[in-house]
């Protein structure tokens, strides 16, 4: 199974807190084997209620937040994710992104999505 994005982000999330995936079960009352199960892609639908749990045993930020409640119902290239971890992008900036269509058949290049986003931004102002 091909790992999610919102599987990659409660990963990253879960290891910054440095909690092993039965920790954050016993944490957020659900079974380890369901976490490992979202950080693998394996199941990629939790609840609303559950996520909320996940979330804040593991003290995510608003943009957090809203990036893994956005992926409850969109697919997001996991690279793009872990790609809007590492900047100061908002939760807003991820969402523009992650909705954008590319041409061609290669892998879009997450630094050039940044630039057309951040552009996109700079027009509308």
């Amino acid at each position: 199974m091909a790992q999610s994005g919102l599987g990659l982000l409660l990963r990253k999330l879960r290891e910054a807190r440095e909690l092993s995936s039965r920790e954050l079960g016993q944490l957020a009352d659900v079974d380890h084997t369901y976490v490992y199960r979202l950080e693998t892609g394996e199941k990629q639908s939790p609840s609303e209620d559950l996520l909320a749990r996940v979330l804040r045993v593991l003290k995510a930020k608003p943009k957090e937040v809203e990036m893994a409640q956005f992926m409850l119902n969109n697919d997001v290239n996991p690279d793009w994710v872990e790609h809007v971890l590492t900047t100061d992008m908002t939760a807003e900036m991820f969402e523009m992104g992650a909705t954008m269509r590319h041409r061609g058949g290669g892998r879009p290049d997450m630094a050039a999505i940044e630039a057309r986003v951040r552009k996109a931004l700079e027009d509308d102002e």
